[in-house]
């Protein structure tokens, strides 16, 4: 066969330079993935399921009550329709019974204040609801 001739490709000063240019799009590559990442610890515009799990774990461990209260009912209707649920009787038996005793001002005052639904009912049977 035939001889190995020389290297014949670039220049070292032209691989040095292309070397260089991998490098920083590489690094800049890197640096464009990672502004995306940083920004999820704790940031109040990222979703807490995008948080990293630790900083998930503390943030469910440090919620107070009312935090729990306002994340599991975020509106007076669907607090009242859950209470509606719990009270075991008929709903438009229970709306009535609201109506008729002129309940709606406390039970709107109940959930300002925070009151569990469980409570709620309990505190409806002593008004006598039932």
């Amino acid at each position: 066969m035939g001889r190995k001739a020389a290297y014949t490709g670039e220049s070292a000063s032209d691989r040095a330079t292309n070397i260089m240019d991998k490098f920083i799009k590489r690094n800049n590559n890197k640096n464009q993935v990672l502004q995306n990442s940083t920004a999820r610890q704790k940031d109040p515009n990222v979703p807490i399921n995008l948080w990293p799990f630790k900083d998930q774990i503390e943030y469910y461990n440090n919620r107070s009550a009312a935090d729990i209260f306002d994340e599991s009912y975020s509106s007076y209707s669907t607090w009242y329709t859950i209470v509606r649920k719990k009270s075991g009787i008929y709903h438009r038996t229970f709306d009535e019974f609201i109506a008729f005793r002129n309940l709606k001002p406390a039970l709107r005052e109940m959930w300002e204040q925070k009151t569990e639904p469980n409570d709620t009912v309990y505190h409806l049977k002593k008004l006598g609801v039932y």
